[in-house]
């Protein structure tokens, strides 16, 4: 246990024990007397995208720095298969109990990531991604105290890998089985640290958003009382294909390793060289290679959680019956359409990459139709509003703009379509506020104004305004986010916050679609209704766009 400045931590908890490809079990062993919970224990075994990727490679300049120091880009250094620990921050008040809880699932495209700052061995210094010790500072500058948890869960080949044999052995999803115990943890034994069972909220982006949303449709709908609101930052519902889509490299997998002539591959797995997994899982093509977001990696039907894909649970409105927070950046699909770009040229090549690599059951009429709604035309495509910017070369933004609605778009309004529960909706825009930023990872950019190439992108709320790395001091979109979080948290509504410069916020609809937009010139109310054409239609042909 730690103290720093109002707010004390527990970090490196074990939650659970997770032999290798097997169901994690929850820990109820006796801990120590005496505990070191000072330190954020290791990650679990990930891909390392940062031995395969260089943005500065790209001949992008000074973004091209600026993404390398991103979350994404950093390579973590303590890795290790014993990485099922929960980390809690509260504030250091010891008089207060019965907090609401934040429970934070990481992001990395069920590849890489951590639930401390990515990438480091300890989040100990402050302005360092993944700060929940901000989110509880603002918490206690509002009057509205919120206690932070955050997880590991394994990932890629040791959490989320499919195939015929792990399906019949029901061993898919279990890096989302981890987190489900990380949430059954929480409401078994939060109230040893002040908060409140009953109050849960669960927030992630990206993969961490896919999951909160596979956790509002898990078991039809059934969230066993484990939260009682959600929110989802980048990431609804995936349209999935079965485990047999991951079958060649499974199949891949057990040859390299020397278990191809095993009557029993997965025990064989089990006894494997951890080395020889772990080099495996490095030759996997990564979410920001040519690939993109068709996943190595990704939630499928088990029988068990998702008797059928997500998307089509949320279609059948079996969905938990709590509040949620859902919204996008304005370019969700510029950061994953840097290298593919590179080797797409023409409307040909663009739908050959789309039906080779993403949706192989698509049809000729259907990608004829997507490419008349996500055009050549560089005024339409992302990042939005940049009229000819960044047209070369020529499918840079229209890859971008189809990519970020498939993965992202689509999804959100898909879900929110079938919520009942109440609802809210927002969308990012991200620039760079040109004052009093020298000391912040943006200090190269100062005087930029909006970010080049890639716009709004993916992960930069994460990675500047939800954990305040970018301080509240200079950054509306840091100020106001915190702001409606804690409200949310505190109240399952995010009016409560009390600040000046923020209009109400209402409800989303399927009737008014308002939503809430934040940017550093100021938020407003927007309508929901942009590029509606497109992304209804990939929902309509969502069959087709199995990944």
């Amino acid at each position: 246990m730690t103290k720093q400045i109002l707010q004390t931590t527990w970090a490196c908890i074990p939650y659970a024990k997770a032999p290798r490809f097997d169901h994690s079990q929850l820990f109820n062993q006796k801990l120590a007397d005496v505990q070191d919970a000072s330190d954020y224990g290791p990650a679990c075994p990930q891909h390392n995208i940062v031995s395969a990727f260089a943005p500065s490679d790209l001949g992008l300049g000074l973004v091209g720095g600026f993404i390398e120091s991103l979350p994404l880009f950093q390579k973590i250094l303590k890795q290790d298969e014993d990485c099922l620990y929960i980390n809690i921050q509260r504030p250091q008040n010891e008089s207060l109990e019965g907090l609401p809880v934040l429970a934070w699932i990481h992001g990395g495209g069920f590849e890489l990531g951590s639930a401390s700052a990515v990438g480091l061995e300890t989040t100990a210094a402050p302005g360092i991604f993944y700060q929940g010790a901000n989110i509880v500072k603002k918490g206690i500058d509002m009057g509205q105290p919120v206690l932070f948890a955050s997880f590991n869960y394994r990932l890629a080949h040791f959490g989320f890998t499919a195939s015929r044999e792990f399906d019949e052995a029901g061993l898919l999803n279990l890096g989302f089985e981890d987190q489900r115990n990380a949430l059954r943890w929480i409401k078994k034994h939060i109230a040893s640290f002040g908060g409140d069972p009953n109050k849960v909220t669960i927030m992630g982006e990206s993969a961490g958003s896919w999951s909160v949303s596979g956790h509002l449709v898990a078991n039809n709908g059934d969230n066993e009382g484990l939260f009682r609101a959600a929110m989802g930052l980048s990431g609804g519902p995936l349209k999935v294909d079965g485990p047999e889509r991951q079958q060649a490299m499974f199949d891949d997998m057990v040859r390299f390793v020397g278990c191809d002539s095993a009557a029993d591959k997965i025990n064989c797995l089990r006894k494997a060289p951890y080395e020889k997994i772990y080099q495996h899982m490095q030759t996997i093509n990564s979410l920001i290679g040519f690939r993109s977001l068709a996943s190595a990696w990704t939630l499928r039907p088990d029988g068990k959680f998702f008797p059928q894909s997500p998307d089509k649970l949320a279609a059948a409105g079996r969905i938990a019956n709590v509040p949620v927070l859902y919204g996008d950046m304005r370019d969700e699909g510029t950061l994953f359409s840097l290298i593919n770009q590179l080797n797409l040229t023409t409307t040909r090549d663009v739908k050959e990459y789309f039906k080779t690599y993403w949706w192989p059951a698509v049809t000729e009429q259907q990608l004829n139709r997507l490419m008349e709604l996500y055009p050549q035309d560089a005024t339409k495509g992302s990042p939005y509003g940049t009229g000819l910017l960044y047209a070369i070369p020529p499918q840079y933004k229209r890859l971008s703009s189809l990519i970020g609605d498939y993965s992202f778009e689509a999804q959100r309004r898909a879900l929110l379509e079938k919520v009942t529960a109440p609802k809210w909706n927002y969308l990012i825009e991200a620039s760079v506020p040109l004052r009093g930023a020298e000391n912040t990872i943006l200090g190269p950019l100062i005087g930029a104004g909006d970010i080049p190439i890639l716009g709004s992108f993916h992960g930069a709320d994460v990675a500047l305004y939800w954990f305040n790395t970018l301080p509240d001091t200079i950054s509306l979109n840091s100020n106001h986010l915190l702001g409606v979080l804690v409200s949310f948290v505190n109240h399952l509504d995010p009016n409560g916050h009390k600040m000046d410069g923020l209009p109400n916020w209402p409800q989303w609809d399927g009737q008014n679609k308002k939503t809430m937009r934040f940017r550093e010139r100021g938020p407003g109310i927007i309508i929901d209704d942009y590029r509606e054409m497109g992304i209804n239609y990939i929902n309509e042909i969502g069959d087709s766009l199995r990944i």
